[in-house]
């Protein structure tokens, strides 16, 4: 039997950075996010040996290793990860797909954690739930393979869909109540333009904690900023009132200063420079996805203004990333 699946990448638009530990455990953190039509795809195909191959479409990369190999200084140290917490005793060919690359800032290794989890769910009738499988990608990526990051990646693409998602030593995932028209009207406004330049969330993380640590009154204002833009953009949304949207895009401008002040590593010239030309033409607000340091930039434009900012954000070497959003999460199935 061949499984193959497919989890979709997320754009978090409020609360990116209260979903990590120790912060959200002490304190509570929520996001609001959705998720889009782009993907991760993974294919598991069993061997007739104890080998494990993994193979990169998008990197024409392959990597051989044997099961229970625990080298996670590696390439691909995901797979281990998973082969070995899901105690994964036979040989499988895996083979992986990304419609974004590396780097985007939305999420896409745990998109693929998610996928790959999923799969072997599937293949092995674990009976794992999607809560399951995203709690299943945090530990791994987390704990077993000591990746700094937050919650909410996994959660995002398991579940799929717009949601408002709060952590503390459990993690909730609450759809947000919303209106077609008030959703069709937020997407027209958005534009995605990659900035180029993959991001290394692990630093930028790290000095993120060190500002809990040591800088804890500024580090707890920024926080708790983040934190009630989420619960603003929350209300907004479920609010229906298409009129109340430009507080949306100033929310994403309050949010993404807040970001910044937590670490000099989030933003650097060539982001600024495309942030705040975007904002010279139309764009209210904004932020960068992810950790920061490079990827995707997500703008929220006045509707007359959104193809004049396209414009200008292509002069200066803007990538437009054409996407909509997706009400789906995960999804696996199998070939015969």
């Amino acid at each position: 039997m061949i499984v193959r699946s497919k989890a979709p990448f997320r754009v978090s638009f409020g609360g990116g950075g209260t979903d990590m530990a120790p912060y959200c455990i002490e304190y509570g953190g929520c996001v609001i996010s959705t998720t889009i039509d782009r993907h991760v795809y993974v294919t598991i195909e069993p061997r007739d040996d104890k080998k494990i191959r993994i193979f990169s479409l998008n990197y024409n990369q392959e990597l051989v290793f044997n099961i229970g190999d625990k080298d996670y200084s590696t390439d691909f140290e995901i797979f281990k990860g998973i082969v070995n917490v899901l105690e994964i005793n036979d040989g499988f060919n895996i083979t992986t797909y990304s419609e974004l690359p590396a780097g985007s800032g939305m999420g896409g290794s745990s998109s693929l954690s998610v996928a790959l989890i999923g799969a072997f769910n599937v293949y092995y009738n674990f009976g794992l739930s999607e809560h399951d499988i995203a709690q299943k990608a945090y530990d791994i990526e987390r704990i077993e393979l000591e990746q700094k990051g937050g919650y909410q990646d996994q959660f995002a693409t398991a579940y799929g869909g717009f949601n408002f998602i709060e952590f503390t030593n459990f993690v909730k995932v609450t759809p947000i109540k919303k209106t077609d028209e008030i959703v069709n009207e937020l997407q027209y406004r958005l534009i995605l333009c990659y900035v180029g330049g993959s991001h290394f969330s692990s630093d930028i993380q790290d000095e993120v904690l060190k500002g809990y640590e040591i800088e804890k009154k500024s580090y707890m204002e920024a926080m708790q900023g983040l934190k009630d833009v989420a619960h603003s953009m929350r209300n907004i949304v479920e609010s229906n009132d298409i009129g109340r949207l430009n507080e949306f895009g100033e929310l994403l401008h309050k949010g993404w200063l807040a970001k910044k002040s937590l670490s000099s590593k989030i933003s650097n010239k060539e982001i600024e420079n495309f942030y705040l030309t975007s904002r010279k033409f139309g764009v209210l607000g904004g932020k960068l996805l992810g950790a920061g340091g490079g990827g995707h930039l997500l703008l929220f434009s006045e509707p007359n203004k959104k193809h004049r900012v396209i414009q200008e954000l292509e002069k200066i070497g803007g990538k437009i990333v054409n996407f909509h959003f997706n009400p789906k999460g995960l999804e696996v199935w199998e070939i015969n």
